[in-house]
């Protein structure tokens, strides 16, 4: 039982130990929502809102994450810094099918 008092004491704020955490301290505010700072017709707007045939995953970190670099090179790409990307780039029906193999041909090393 004396073990269990000394951990709470230790753990008490005091003047002799200020960086203790008290229990009635709050939390620091969370940084503000990519949504609530999105400027009127980007990209990061039309995620916020939900999935869209150019960014349809249903997971809104994704959806924002992919907006934000799609905003970030038209912005490169308005200043002549990055060539345009297409609106469906990485998406999994925008990859080209490999090419087909001949039957006689394997990848195999002989």
């Amino acid at each position: 039982m004396a073990r269990r008092s000394l951990t709470l004491i230790m753990t008490q704020s005091t003047p002799e130990n200020p960086s203790a955490t008290s229990a009635d301290t709050s939390a620091p505010a969370a940084s503000p929502s990519p949504c609530a700072d999105a400027a009127p017709g980007s990209h990061v707007e039309a995620a916020c809102e939900g999935p869209t045939a150019d960014n349809p995953s249903l997971s809104i970190k994704k959806r924002i994450k992919r907006a934000q670099f799609f905003d970030q090179r038209e912005q490169l790409a308005a200043a002549g810094l990055a060539v345009p990307v297409e609106a469906d780039a990485g998406l999994p029906d925008a990859l080209a099918e490999p090419a087909a193999e001949a039957p006689g041909e394997t990848r195999e090393p002989v």
